[in-house]
């Protein structure tokens, strides 16, 4: 039988395949968790956004791990895009674009891991810094407008350090556990290593804190069978409730705002929804409340001071795309929060 009528043997097998769904579906499923904790950092920073990309590396962590274990260009690729379309459909706040985004970032790693015929710890880091970096390019393209240059480099930087750590040596330490282990087989390019537990001691920490992490995310923060057009307020209140837009829509106001935010702008346009104050006033907030937080689905804050808010009718909860969303008229950008899942009065 001559070489041209052999059977083509296919790109990826089927095993190849499953593994590729695995790693997208955990990907994708924590992608809100690791918004989290980039809110969370942010916190801790003192700053609205751009300290969460310390943790960017994290979404390089999955088409990483599924070059380095199947070895074959277009594994990276194939688990960035499906990693995309699953957070897409669970619900993810960038929309659409989070497919492309996820899709330039397996690219990358093909790319870059492509170099190279043997996988090295050098070259792993490097293709996830890099594949990290370019969602902050693409969301500038696409998103922001009228950034300094200098903002977009420091988050870049970030970015940088975040996918050659958490993308680059976590799944290449991690492809090396699992190797030792004996959980997935060895391949021929790839350089054996003694290996210990001592050896993963770092790489065991950091998945063991974003474990114990994510099992207080999804047990204590993550409601996924709450309503989208529905939010919570409680606290100092005399009579907390659960905001429901539909049986507010006749309260509802037209107001003409403008978002002006450290990374992005939105020219004054009119937007409809229900005055913030009449949801306050209905729940009674208790003699001594001063603080009102509108926290969002991924842990997100914005932080006010009640007696502004009494006296304000032009901050509003509105319906964007079917989920709640504070429009914080008069207020940066920052104020503006998606998908508000919770108001708690202080």
């Amino acid at each position: 039988m001559s070489a041209e009528t052999k059977e083509r043997r296919p790109l990826l097998e089927i095993r190849e395949i499953v593994l590729v769904a695995l790693l997208a579906s955990i990907g994708g499923v924590l992608s809100t968790y690791v918004g989290y904790i980039g809110n969370l950092i942010n916190r801790l920073f003192g700053v609205p956004f751009g300290a969460g990309q310390l943790i960017a590396g994290l979404h390089v962590l999955w088409p990483i791990l599924a070059r380095l274990l199947i070895g074959k260009f277009g594994s990276g690729t194939l688990t960035g895009v499906t990693k995309g379309a699953i957070e897409l459909l669970s619900g993810g706040t960038h929309g659409v674009v989070i497919v492309l985004i996820s899709f330039v970032e397996g690219l990358l790693v093909d790319l870059g891991m492509g170099i190279s015929r043997r996988s090295s710890l050098v070259l792993t880091m490097l293709t996830g810094a890099i594949a990290s970096a370019s969602n902050v390019f693409l969301f500038q393209a696409i998103y922001f407008s009228g950034v300094s240059p200098t903002f977009i480099l420091v988050m870049a930087a970030l970015s940088l350090v975040s996918g050659a750590f958490f993308g680059g040596y976590l799944g290449w330490d991690i492809r090396r556990f699992l190797i030792a282990s004996r959980l997935v087989p060895q391949r021929a390019t790839a350089t054996p290593r003694a290996s210990s537990w001592r050896g993963h001691l770092l790489t065991l920490t950091v998945v063991l804190a974003l474990l114990a992490g994510g099992i207080y995310y999804y047990t204590s923060v993550y409601d996924p069978f709450s309503a989208p057009d529905s939010a919570r307020i409680e606290g100092a209140l005399s009579s907390p409730y659960t905001f429901c837009y539909s049986d507010w829509e006749d309260k509802a106001v037209i107001v003409t705002a403008e978002l002006r935010g450290s990374s992005t702008y939105v020219p004054p346009q009119d937007y409809t929804g229900v005055p913030l104050v009449d949801l306050l006033e209905r729940a009674q907030p208790k003699e001594g409340a001063q603080t009102v937080l509108v926290i969002a689905e991924d842990g997100y804050e914005a932080r006010f001071d009640l007696s502004s808010l009494l006296e304000n009718k032009a901050v509003i909860l509105s319906l964007d795309r079917g989920r709640l969303r504070l429009i914080a008229t008069g207020y940066e950008g920052s104020y503006w929060v998606r998908r508000v899942r919770k108001i708690v009065v202080r």
